[in-house]
């Protein structure tokens, strides 16, 4: 009685909402099968659909790339120091193959590629079992984003992954066995996914694609009215001369062939609505859209109005503002998840930006200077990052400014060039 209760229930709740068929399925239909749903454009807007939009490919292509090229290494905090540690496998795991099938490259830009479409990257971490890394990561598995979702025990509060395997097995996972890259979120525990914010735009720019398709299928440049002087045309006469009209202006093939109008007619044209300031404006407008709510300039999605010299400041607000919160998401996420409790008080990672951040040679060059000059880097150092041989111990060595002086020492310093001796605490002597 209790399952036949609920059973109605469900089917009273489904059928009060909007009722839809195969051709125009519902929306809760449509959000159960690939996460779309209808827009009042007509079209329907699914995640995975929503990658084959020019405007969320260029984005998902540009920080899923800068992600996937940017190197994260591991790093040891060891005697009063920090040292670099290539020799971990999770140094491996990412910096070199996430898996047998995939190389590192390809797992980071797979996985920002579902976080931001998504809003979602999940990645089943594989534990070795055996030799000398017993216990530490052996590999990293992509999960599909649409057939993995989140879970909390209700009585032991404890998160869960389900998700279902290509084989169409469904498995249970415990939170430290999965790496989880999430978008802005409501709860803490799953993202948001952006396409949700932004599917009634990409609704619009998708009719607009077929407008243009059906356009060009035409083959004619304009649209318009056949006038007949003197006359009035019953139904089928008029849809004889519109059936004529179009079978010799439609099509690319016809689209530079003569009309040739007889009894009086006259072809009068109405424009072209490609030319209309609201259609392009339109265009615009959604490039700007879907570039907004990823934080990615506009120049880099192909908008023009931007003057080549803000393009500079705008990458380096690119580097901050966009790249800089998805990175610090991502070293927290495999600080926790990729070391056990002892090592994360010694090991932690860290991506490499100064490839991003270091800009032309010029600029480069001041950079590295400077570091020198204030004991920062050291020669060797700055050849490592230019990816040259060091030049042995001497390369070694810090260096710093004689120009500098402690403030402490301010005023002795001053007496010696003055000619004065001072005494032990920095006055003159006879004072």
């Amino acid at each position: 009685m209790k399952r036949r209760n609920f059973f109605q229930r469900w089917r009273e709740r489904r059928s009060a909402e909007e009722s839809g068929s195969l051709a125009n399925p519902p929306n809760w239909l449509l959000n159960l099968f690939g996460g779309g749903a209808n827009t009042s454009s007509g079209e329907s807007v699914t995640n995975e659909g929503s990658l084959l939009n020019s405007n969320v490919y260029t984005c998902a292509s540009i920080v899923g790339g800068d992600i996937g090229k940017l190197p994260i290494q591991v790093f040891r905090r060891r005697n009063g120091g920090i040292e670099r540690d290539s020799g971990h496998p999770v140094s491996r795991l990412l910096g070199t193959r996430a898996n047998p099938y995939m190389s590192a490259y390809t797992f980071k830009e797979l996985m920002q590629v579902h976080t931001m479409v998504w809003g979602n990257g999940y990645a089943n971490i594989e534990w070795e079992t055996n030799g000398p890394f017993n216990g530490m990561p052996k590999a990293f598995w992509p999960l599909d984003p649409g057939k993995t979702d989140v879970h909390t025990d209700l009585v032991t509060g404890e998160v869960w992954y389900v998700t279902t395997l290509p084989s169409g097995e469904m498995r249970k996972l415990r939170h430290y066995d999965v790496l989880h890259f999430k978008s802005i979120s409501k709860s803490g525990l799953k993202g948001i996914t952006p396409i949700s914010v932004i599917r009634e735009e990409l609704g619009v720019q998708k009719s607009q694609r077929k407008f243009l398709g059906g356009f060009y299928a035409n083959g004619t440049a304009t649209r318009g009215i056949l006038k007949i002087p003197n006359a009035t045309l019953d139904k089928p006469a008029k849809d004889k001369a519109r059936d004529e009209w179009q079978k010799a202006n439609s099509g690319m093939n016809n689209a530079h062939r003569i009309a040739i109008l007889d009894a009086g007619m006259e072809y009068q044209n109405l424009g072209m609505p490609l030319n209309d300031a609201q259609f392009i404006e339109t265009s615009k407008f959604g490039i700007m859209e879907v570039a907004k709510i990823y934080k990615v300039p506009g120049y880099k999605l192909g908008l023009t109005d931007v003057k080549f010299s803000n393009m500079e400041n705008q990458s380096l607000e690119y580097v901050k503002s966009t790249l800089q919160p998805i990175i610090t998401n991502w070293e927290q996420e495999l600080d926790y998840k990729c070391f056990t409790e002892l090592e994360r008080k010694r090991y932690y990672t860290k991506f490499n930006v100064a490839a991003e951040l270091r800009g032309d040679s010029a600029s480069r060059g001041a950079f590295y200077k400077l570091m020198i000059e204030i004991g920062v880097y050291t020669i060797n150092e700055v050849r490592e990052l230019e990816e040259a041989d060091n030049i042995g111990e001497k390369g070694d060595v810090h260096f710093v400014s004689l120009n500098y002086v402690n403030l402490e020492k301010m005023d002795q310093y001053q007496m010696l060039k003055a000619g004065l001796s001072t005494d032990a605490k920095g006055g003159a002597k006879g004072e």
